[in-house]
């Protein structure tokens, strides 16, 4: 199978951690209350998932086309599977595809991870000094912080995206892919005759991500079961203490930022194209105060306009923003660390739309 992926560089500068647990104030985080204020936001980001290319959250159980006779249709022959011998099934519940939240986390993380100062984590290829995965709570890098280490719990939470609620028909097809392989680490580039993973130091060349498109090289032979294109998914994200900048990082790894539309690859087959997903924000709930001291609080959902422009003002907190000028007699203040700092890194964002932009 011909390469079809490229790496993400890592930021210049180490991991940014922090001490979570030893922060006072604003920079505090912990899971012990809410902190209602204008620093921190709780609540849930609503979802709707769209498929662009063939998505499949293979279940890891081969069965027989008999067995799903009555779910899955043929797209080549417009019959239902009862012909086909054996199919790779999807996850499923109540005879309706899912995807689970585990995986839509998964996806979200490794993008929050590649747009920040983030650490190299769930890796045994060899990573840069600074870079080694988060261990010890009190020094969290920014995707640790938010979606969790270990002994950490995180900052949000994905719920399984269910097939579109209004549709009453399961939404399976049957479709092909190429036998897939496991990844070559020790893979040299036949042209230059350098290592693909690793640089002249033999140091990770960066987060590997693969493009939405495909040039088939390989005749696809393997049946699966998958979503039909142009279908919908359902699912909600909470979160709990997030501050703006985290918030506004959380949105533009969903492909949430006007400038970097990003689309998500989900389930198998990432590698021949498969799993292409565009994400949109319709509704937030903001947790609100109000709602514990009186029986006829508003609702704090926001959609429409509204949505749009907290969306538009948190992604802009995210990114870092040109410092005003100073007279050359003023001395410099010193940066102060601090949880509420911009945290994307825009040249890595740069790089990530050129091979997820949708």
């Amino acid at each position: 199978m011909p390469r079809n992926y490229n790496f993400i560089s890592l930021p210049q500068q180490k991991p940014d951690r922090l001490n979570i647990l030893g922060n006072e104030g604003k920079d505090k985080f912990g899971h012990d209350q809410y902190q209602l204020n204008n620093q921190r936001f709780s609540g849930k980001l609503f979802l709707s998932l769209t498929v662009v290319s063939p998505v499949s959250v293979n279940s890891g159980i081969t069965v027989m086309g008999s067995d799903l006779a009555q779910q899955t249709l043929d797209a080549t022959s417009a019959k239902y599977v009862a012909t086909i011998s054996l199919i790779q099934s999807s996850v499923q519940q109540n005879q309706r595809l899912l995807i689970p939240g585990s995986s839509l986390k998964g996806v979200v993380r490794s993008i929050y991870e590649a747009i920040t100062r983030s650490c190299l984590c769930k890796t045994n290829a060899k990573v840069p000094d600074g870079y080694s995965e988060c261990k010890d709570i009190s020094q969290l890098c920014p995707a640790c912080v938010t979606f969790g280490a270990m002994s950490w719990l995180g900052l949000v939470h994905f719920h399984d995206a269910k097939y579109d609620p209004d549709n009453d028909k399961p939404g399976f097809q049957t479709g092909l892919i190429t036998p897939l392989f496991s990844p070559k680490p020790e893979a040299v580039d036949l042209e230059t005759g350098e290592k693909v993973y690793y640089d002249k130091n033999n140091n990770i060349r960066g987060r590997k991500f693969y493009p939405h498109s495909y040039e088939e090289e390989v005749k696809p032979t393997i049946r699966i079961q998958q979503a039909e294109l142009g279908k919908k998914f359902t699912t909600f994200v909470s979160y709990a203490n997030l501050t703006k900048a985290q918030l506004g990082t959380l949105l533009i790894a969903l492909g949430q930022d006007p400038e970097n539309r990003l689309g998500l690859k989900i389930g198998s087959g990432k590698a021949v194209g498969m799993g292409t997903m565009k994400i949109d924000v319709v509704k937030i709930e903001q947790l609100n105060i109000n709602r514990y001291l009186s029986y006829n609080s508003n609702s704090s959902a926001l959609e429409g306009d509204k949505l749009q422009t907290l969306i538009l003002d948190v992604i802009k907190s995210a990114k870092p923003q040109p410092e005003p000028k100073q007279s050359t007699n003023q001395p410099k203040k010193p940066i102060k660390k601090s949880a509420n700092q911009a945290l994307v890194q825009l040249k890595q964002l740069e790089e990530l739309k050129e091979i997820l932009n949708i």
